[in-house]
């Protein structure tokens, strides 16, 4: 099954965190996600009939929080504005950065960039694929009013892409896997996806990688196999969370201009993001 997440960074000390909660709620369960409430949380299946681990909802301010193993896989806001987080960056950078062509998320779950992006005045159609057609049920449930801008596609996100016959402007490969108790990266993200989103993007299209710790493997082994398909790369890294975002292509703007532009959208956008980012040179 392919996710969105993030994870939040561990204190001083620790090794590892649960990701801190944003407002109190309870969880909530979608049955049949046509359906009315009626529990605590699913266990669904992946395209080939897999048993994927339960999925918990949590009730929020202004939607729904999808977790699994502790880790959020999708913040899912009924209305436009910010959800706080990694989602909002992920949206700002969409915004940010000068692109044309069809543009596709790889992992979508239940769409937490959706809300910001609409907040952002983000119009433009989105290709949405993912394993988990339940999740993206529970998007078009509560969000009747952004179904028209998003064409959901159930498969796995390699062989989407190698069945495409056009170049893409922009693509955000978000996808993630429970494993061991955990939710990680597949192999593909880390093995033959880049390479493949490549060879996908128009000449002076963008990629963005939201990437979360390889196991047992510090940065600065699993990110260069990445980022070494492509000419030019940037690297945002945050202050909350540990995951590391990955934006290449064949051209870029500078950290500094890319950064101004971001802090600039979350503002816009209200989001607590704005002051806890950093972005570098790759």
């Amino acid at each position: 099954m392919s996710l969105t997440s993030y994870r939040a960074a561990p204190p001083r000390g620790r090794r590892k965190a649960q990701v801190r909660e944003c407002g109190r709620g309870c969880k909530i369960h979608f049955e049949n996600c046509s359906s009315a409430v009626t529990g605590n949380d699913f266990e669904t299946s992946n395209l080939h009939g897999q048993a994927v681990p339960k999925m918990e909802f949590i009730t929020t301010r202004g939607g729904v929080r999808l977790k699994q193993h502790g880790v959020v896989v999708s913040e899912l806001r009924s209305t436009a504005g910010p959800t706080h987080s990694v989602f909002d960056v992920l949206a700002a950078l969409m915004v940010a950065l000068p692109t044309s062509g069809d543009a596709a998320l790889l992992g979508f779950s239940a769409g937490g960039m959706v809300a910001p992006l609409a907040a952002l005045g983000w119009e433009l159609p989105l290709a949405a694929v993912d394993l988990d057609a339940k999740a993206f049920a529970v998007f078009r449930r509560l969000c009747p009013q952004w179904q028209s801008r998003v064409k959901f596609y159930r498969a796995e996100a390699g062989e989407w892409l190698r069945r495409r016959r056009i170049r893409f402007g922009m693509l955000v490969e978000d996808l993630s896997v429970p494993e061991a108790g955990d939710v990680v990266k597949p192999t593909v993200s880390w093995g033959d996806l880049p390479e493949l989103i490549r060879r996908r993007l128009h000449p002076e299209g963008v990629a963005v990688f939201n990437l979360l710790p390889y196991p047992k493997r510090p940065w600065g082994r699993s990110i260069p196999p990445v980022r070494g398909r492509f000419r030019a790369a940037l690297e945002l890294r945050f202050r909350d969370y540990e995951n590391r975002i990955l934006i290449v292509g064949e051209r870029l703007p500078s950290a500094r201009c890319l950064a101004s532009r971001l802090r600039r959208l979350l503002r816009e956008l209200g989001s607590r993001q704005a002051g806890r980012i950093r972005v570098y040179m790759r």
